[in-house]
């Protein structure tokens, strides 16, 4: 059994039995607090119709401090059952990723699908059983982020690469902090949105606060309290006074309530995913990193002055939690009572003014935590996969036992090597004999690679190159084209590339099928001819036999081939990758299976 598989069952099956335990005790507490307060209470109302105040006083004050510690208690309690529910969640995930049946999982990325994206849709990168739904962890808005930029936008440089590696190598053996950071940001996963009117409020201009509006609020606020005080205990006051400083208040919060209110329930909307940032920060800067790229991440979480970022988001947690329910009776009372729109407002200026142009920052570097720990997964669940190395000379592409990652235990590994640029590899073979797969399965280690992930392989070596690929093509009715332009357009962005000297790497499946035998093989003759000559290298599936014959006219063409084999009368596949031309055909069978008559 896999370490991977191991770990995550026994976590389930330990935080399982701690939900259970805290169940038994949030219930106990609950029980204790009832009787607390019916007691408590009892025995006030006894005292005191006894006259005994002394005593009143002394037990009323000893069940409502018991009360309130008992709430506190349960909260904490419900914390805890609710951060191992988490756990348990996590390492279920973890379980299904091995086990295959993780395209289960809720978020796929299909948002993040781009039709016109070299590679996103052939490659299977978003979307239903993608790359994305497989390795995502995230649950914070900027790690998905940053993770589609990862497997979208992949590095270009072999030495930042290399970094990454170590990053995502370091922390794929910190599985149990890893849990606990993702356990963090899960627990209130669905209200850590979109940030935008978030950081749209903090990267607004700072208007000073007037220090005659800070005179004036006090002023109200002290003439509120001391009507209050007033008619409550003395009978120097009428009630109308109170009523109409009140409403003297309540004028003064309606000027200019648009704005302030704008910006008020924008931080009281985002109070819980402030919440998660400032855990998920803290247990960052609490971590010791061995690997720079982590390391200098660690090291973004600051400011200028070396105050931490988990201090400054507290800061602003502290003000959230003052807005509490802005709808709720008890604040519309305070509010009037205390002016205490315009002092919270005065508060998140101050904040804002002091640390607003760091705070985007800092999501940014949470979201690369998030998708650092994305990738490490993929180690920690994989130990014999490798990680690639990359080089800017050497092979082109070399790899031994090379799987599909999203195949699981069903994959098929193949060996492959392309020496030189320039070079292609056309592959034959009989339908469902492979070919597709196979182009897949170099195309998505190849962005793995890139992304500072290990591969599924037990040896890559691969240098920088662009991938583009040609595989899924369809009529875009939208836009009035037919999959054969369609596919004319996805070849010409190829070309294109090609010519401007960028080192290319191409998977094509099954081109110019839109289009009769004669022309679709004079055209693949060309166009693979043309992209060897602009040094870009890649794979070509075909059922087109002739355009082996290419081979004998360049050194930098090179024959490989699936086949089929029958047993029993029936179809039987092997997945293995074989050099030279395939020998086999299958399309009649098929035919037959399909119930059709062949005479």
């Amino acid at each position: 059994m896999k370490k991977g598989l191991d770990y995550y069952i026994e976590q389930k099956e330990k935080n399982e039995k701690l939900v259970l335990a805290l169940k038994k005790d949030i219930s106990k507490v609950s029980y204790l607090r009832l009787a607390d307060f019916v007691l408590g209470l009892g025995t006030s109302i006894y005292t005191y119709t006894l006259g005994q105040y002394a005593i009143f006083g002394a037990v009323t004050l000893l069940w409502i401090g018991l009360f309130i510690y008992l709430i506190k208690l349960h909260e904490v309690l419900l914390d805890k059952k609710s951060f191992a529910e988490a756990l348990i969640s996590i390492n279920s995930r973890g379980i299904d990723r091995i086990k295959g049946t993780w395209n289960t999982f809720k978020d796929d990325g299909k948002e993040f699908t781009e039709t016109e994206h070299p590679y996103c849709t052939d490659l299977d990168i978003t979307g239903h059983s993608s790359l994305f739904q497989w390795t995502n962890t995230s649950f914070t808005y900027m790690g998905r982020l940053r993770l589609r930029d990862y497997l979208l936008n992949p590095l270009k440089d072999k030495l930042l690469i290399k970094k990454r590696q170590e990053a995502v190598r370091e922390l794929s053996g910190e599985i149990e902090w890893r849990q606990q950071l993702n356990a963090e940001g899960m627990l209130i996963s669905e209200k850590s949105r979109d940030p935008k009117e978030l950081l749209q409020w903090v990267s607004t201009p700072v208007e000073k606060g007037s220090i005659v509006s800070l005179i004036v609020t006090n002023i109200l606020t002290l003439t509120i309290l001391t009507a209050i005080f007033l008619v409550a205990f003395t009978r120097l006051l009428s009630y109308k006074y109170l009523l109409l400083a009140a409403a003297v208040n309540f004028l003064v919060l309606a000027l200019g309530s648009r704005k302030r209110n704008e910006n008020l329930d924008t931080v009281h909307k985002y109070k819980d995913g402030i919440r998660v940032y400032e855990r998920m920060i803290k247990s960052i800067e609490d971590k010791e990193f061995k690997s720079e790229a982590a390391e200098e991440l660690k090291r973004r979480f600051e400011t200028e002055n070396k105050v931490k970022a988990s201090v400054v988001i507290r800061e602003l947690k502290a003000v959230a939690d003052l807005l509490a329910d802005r709808a709720n009776m008890a604040y519309i009372i305070i509010d009037i009572m205390f002016l205490w729109d315009y002092r919270t407002e005065r508060m998140l200026k101050k904040w804002k003014s002091n640390y607003g142009r760091y705070f985007e920052g800092w999501l940014e570097a949470l979201g690369e935590v998030e998708a650092l720990c994305s990738l490490s997964n993929i180690a920690f669940e994989n130990e014999k996969w490798c990680f690639p190395e990359i080089g800017a000379g050497g092979p082109v592409l070399q790899a031994e036992n090379l799987g599909h990652p999203l195949l699981g235990d069903k994959r098929v590994c193949n060996d492959i090597t392309i020496k030189e640029k320039g070079s292609v590899v056309l592959i034959t073979g009989s339908n469902m004999s492979g070919k597709s797969t196979f182009l897949r399965t170099v195309g998505i280690n190849l962005i793995l690679s890139y992304c500072g992930a290990p591969v599924c392989a037990s040896g890559f070596k691969c240098s920088l190159m662009e991938v583009y690929t040609c595989m899924r093509v369809s009529d875009n009715l939208e836009k009035s084209i037919s999959s054969f332009y369609a596919e004319i357009l996805r070849i010409k962005m190829i070309v294109n590339a090609s010519r401007e000297n960028i080192n290319i790497f191409f998977l094509l499946d099954e081109i110019f099928k839109g289009t009769n035998s004669i022309d679709r093989h004079q055209g693949a003759k060309v166009l693979i001819k043309q992209l060897s000559r602009c040094g870009a290298s890649g794979l070509v599936s075909t059922h087109d036999l002739e355009l082996g014959e290419m081979e004998k006219e360049s050194p930098r063409i090179f024959n490989y081939n699936f086949q089929e084999y029958y047993e029993a009368g029936e179809l039987r596949f092997d997945y293995r990758l074989r050099k030279g031309i395939s020998q086999t055909r299958n399309a009649m069978h098929i035919i037959r299976l399909a119930g059709i008559d062949i005479e």
